[in-house]
């Protein structure tokens, strides 16, 4: 199946000792063939993936922090906006 993703949103995030980085928010979209048409269609898959603004993937903790596989890195919104959904991938 063909993906593609679609930029949602970019957070201003920080971890721990206060420095900030960005975290962009994709969903992923599925390629759909139209057999009556020959355009391409992309539907939304449910499915939402956040990366660092340098690229590299993040997994989302049952707190709703951002966590960098392999490494300690955890970041977190500023007190009072909403955290992500640990659902998301």
């Amino acid at each position: 199946m063909d993906i593609k993703l679609q930029r949602l949103e970019s957070i201003p995030v920080q971890d721990d000792a206060g420095h900030a980085y960005t975290v962009h928010a994709f969903e992923r979209l599925a390629h759909v063939p139209l057999l009556l048409d020959s355009r391409t269609q992309w539907e939304p898959t449910g499915e939402i993936e956040y990366r660092l603004a340098s690229g590299e993937h993040l997994n989302v903790n049952a707190d709703g922090d951002w966590l960098l596989p392999g490494s300690e890195l955890r970041l977190h919104r500023h007190a009072g906006i909403a955290r992500p959904s640990a659902r998301a991938t």
